[in-house]
């Protein structure tokens, strides 16, 4: 009888701990045991460096349980990787997301002045969680690392990808006309026109793309409009100054490049021994910057991995073969005319197709194109003249 009034008095003790617990949850926000995390797009204004002219994205985490604020960054690189440059140009360079403290995060931004832009997303609870989860397994081991492409691949697309995944996040469309539109203007922004005009001549048809609403969010501030467009994504944005933001001036290269094309085209039509020899040096400096450039733009479009070089017709008028024709500059023989005569024939070809070409010229490019059908002119009068004086 004993045991049996011991058992009673247990399930009665229970049930009224229950009732007491439950009657002390009421009225409390139960959110309050689940793991509470606000999720925010970070994205950075360009900066001085080459690799930093497009800007940055980032993926900030705050928990407010654990107490944490992280910043997960797929922008990181080592810098001392064997071979680093060789890797990158080949498309061979591994990138790695890493995770920061928030505070230092901005600590680095604010000492090279790049403003930060944080769109803090409304995502569902299963959402935050399902995204969190993802990013952690992407930090484990091997995960962490990917193969870089600078318009399929990159910080960017990384953080984009995420979001799409493990969102309802449905992608809008953005006015850009390609790839290479948004690739090349960024470097003329920021004051670096000739490094917008190398990048430029490296980009070959495949960038002439327009891409998809699912692709055309490849770059910083592409991803940041496209979530901003959405109008129900964004909680609110916080905007952190460390610099103003002032527009460059318009300083292309296109008129150095029509002042050179006027010099040539004089030096090579006015009959003094300074400009014949001003001429000559001309020709020379150029036969070996084609060879030099076409060399590379060989290796970008048909060895290297990075898509957005593939099928450059630019290399109908820069392109090794060049290093022929500065062989044969320098020998008094009627070959150089030769050579001349056939770069000078795909240069034409070039000019009459191009209405058909899925690649793209800026003003710039024929410029320089002008200055190539220049230069193997000279060299087919060069070799008219060499056959003249051995007759």
């Amino acid at each position: 009888m004993k045991k049996y009034i011991f058992l009673f008095l247990l399930f009665a003790s229970c049930l009224f701990n229950n009732q007491v617990i439950g009657q002390q949850t009421m009225g409390q926000d139960t959110s309050s045991f689940k793991p509470r995390l606000q999720f925010s797009i970070i994205t950075c204004a360009a900066g001085e460096d080459i690799y930093t002219i497009w800007g940055h994205t980032a993926v900030r985490v705050v928990d407010s349980i654990n107490q944490t604020d992280i910043v997960f960054n797929y922008g990181t690189f080592n810098f001392n990787e064997p071979n680093f440059i060789a890797k990158f140009i080949k498309g061979d360079l591994l990138y790695f997301v890493s995770v920061n403290n928030y505070s230092d995060f901005l600590n680095e931004y604010q000492y090279y002045k790049r403003n930060i832009y944080e769109q803090v997303l409304k995502l569902s609870d299963t959402e935050k969680i399902k995204w969190y989860t993802a990013l952690q397994v992407n930090m484990m081991g091997n995960n962490r690392f990917y193969l870089y492409n600078f318009i399929s691949n990159n910080c960017t697309t990384r953080v984009k990808d995420g979001l799409f995944k493990n969102s309802n996040f449905q992608p809008t469309a953005l006015p850009i006309a390609s790839y290479r539109s948004e690739v090349v203007s960024a470097p003329y922004k920021q004051g670096q026109p000739w490094i917008g005009l190398g990048i430029d001549l490296l980009l070959g048809a495949y960038s002439d793309q327009k891409p998809s609403d699912f692709q055309v969010a490849f770059l910083p501030f592409l991803l940041h409009e496209q979530i901003a467009r959405t109008g129900r994504l964004v909680i609110k944005e916080n905007i952190l100054t460390y610099a103003s933001e002032t527009p460059t001036s318009n300083n292309s290269p296109f008129y150095i490049l029509i002042i050179l094309l006027i010099a040539y085209v004089f030096c090579s039509k006015w009959n003094s021994l300074m400009t014949q020899r001003f001429a000559k040096v001309l020709d020379v400096l150029l036969l070996i910057s084609f060879t030099v450039g076409g060399s590379l733009m060989v290796y970008m479009s048909m060895i290297s991995k990075h898509t957005a070089c593939y099928q450059n017709y630019n290399l109908m008028w820069m392109h090794p073969l060049y290093f022929m024709a500065l062989f044969f500059y320098f020998i008094p023989s009627k070959t150089i005319g030769q050579i001349g005569l056939v770069f000078l024939a795909s240069i034409i070809g070039l000019v009459l197709t191009s209405y058909w070409l899925p690649q793209h010229f800026s003003k710039e490019v024929w410029m320089l194109i002008a200055i190539a059908a220049l230069l193997n002119y000279r060299l087919v009068e060069k070799g008219r003249i060499n056959a003249l004086f051995k007759k």
